[in-house]
């Protein structure tokens, strides 16, 4: 089980892709905002919304579980067990 969980890196990856997320999202918005509102302190813009979005996507981060945002494959297959198909085809 120890090993199963060493293994278990869904957490680690969901944490990076939304660092990542934010960091894109927030300097798209900063971009954004510095065409419209002001066109000589873009890259400061740019920055400050990358770094708002690295910071609200860090603090969502541990409210989504590893299985809601990544699941685990079920290794059971349920296909052709009690099929309704296989009823009807049997006499």
């Amino acid at each position: 089980m120890a090993a199963q969980e060493l293994d278990d890196d869904r957490a680690r990856r969901r944490n990076l892709t939304c660092i990542a997320t934010g960091l894109l999202a927030g300097g798209g918005l900063g971009t954004l905002a510095a065409a419209l509102l002001i066109p000589m302190g873009g890259l400061v813009l740019i920055a400050v919304g990358a770094v708002v979005g690295g910071v609200a996507s860090t603090a969502i981060a541990p409210r989504l579980s590893a299985e809601d945002w990544d699941p685990r494959a079920n290794p059971h297959s349920y296909v052709g067990t009690r099929s309704p198909d296989d009823d009807v085809a049997s006499p």
